[in-house]
């Protein structure tokens, strides 16, 4: 059962952001003393994201809204935008810096001071691991696609601190043995192995928000779910059947239900059943936003799209 639950979303994510910069600015200190490029790579991404944390802010309070006279549909589309954008200049960031790290790989590699650089970064998986837990159990209990990208977004920071602290104990480890020349190399490769293996989940993630904004269908198992709920209604009603159309935005979930009838039925049986099915469908997807049609004669129906017949 999809339903959302009173969560304080703005006070979360103000939390979040106030925490970002703290990291950021830790981040940029530990890097300058470091030198390490994985740090920074580290304190840039805190910095974009309590950015980007303080616009979303924004976005939860415009979704919330409703609609209005300028946005009639709502501001649904909002959050996937955000996302979009957001995606889109974390995987400009991660390009920059696999860039620099793959030069600084070409060159010789770099000598860091590893032991600074290893107590910020243990901080920071304590820190991230933390937070991404609070922040993926309010993304299930709100349903809010903000506060789900949000909590990927800092389950990437905690793997990525526990790869770079990694990193530093193998320099710790490495020093006294015959292997010690690779040790210029470790910080670079990890910065670059890291972007490697987070750009797949950023191209999914931009990938299924343009869908959203394209107003694609939801996907399969949201189809079939939403089927489930008004199929009951075709047997206890005597109807005819029934066909779905729904696309998803962000945590709002938009649908037109065309309900085919056998025969006549008077406008107050309609409306009766018309409230249940509403009901239902708000009970399975809280943020829905419900168009139902009692048809008894269909020929209409393909005159009500774009590429219906004309009149």
């Amino acid at each position: 059962m999809r339903k959302s639950k009173p969560f304080s979303e703005i006070s979360l994510i103000k939390f979040v952001t106030i925490v970002n910069f703290a990291f950021a600015v830790g981040g940029l200190f530990f890097a300058f003393v470091s030198k390490s490029q994985s740090v920074l790579f580290d304190a840039l991404y805190s910095f974009t994201s309590s950015f980007f944390t303080l616009i979303s802010a924004r976005v939860v309070q415009l979704v919330k809204r409703g609609d209005d006279r300028q946005f009639q549909f709502g501001y649904g589309s909002f959050e996937p935008l955000f996302i979009v954008i957001r995606t889109m200049f974390i995987l400009t960031m991660n390009c920059a810096l696999a860039y620099a790290a793959l030069k600084t790989l070409l060159g010789g590699g770099a000598v860091i001071g590893a032991e600074s650089a290893a107590l910020y970064t243990l901080i920071s998986v304590c820190v991230c691991a933390a937070v991404s837990v609070v922040l993926r159990i309010a993304a299930k209990k709100t349903d809010s696609p903000v506060l789900s990208a949000e909590a990927k977004s800092w389950v990437n920071d905690t793997l990525l601190s526990v790869s770079v602290l990694a990193a530093f104990c193998c320099i710790f480890v490495l020093r006294r043995t015959r292997a010690a020349f690779v040790i210029p190399y470790i910080d670079s490769g990890m910065t670059l192995l890291f972007i490697v293996l987070l750009v797949p989940q950023f191209v999914r993630q931009l990938g299924d928000n343009i869908q959203e904004l394209l107003t694609a269908a939801p996907p399969v198992d949201i189809q079939q779910e939403l089927d489930a709920v008004i199929r009951p209604y075709v047997a206890a009603y005597d109807l005819a059947g029934f066909k779905t159309y729904s696309t998803k935005r962000g945590r709002t979930l938009y649908i037109v239900v065309h309900v085919y009838l056998k025969h006549d039925v008077p406008i107050k049986r309609v409306d009766v059943v018309r409230k249940a099915m509403i009901r239902d469908i708000r009970n399975y997807w809280h943020y829905s936003d419900t168009d139902i049609v009692f048809t008894l004669d269909k020929t209409w129906i393909p005159l009500s799209f774009p590429h219906g017949e004309s009149s």
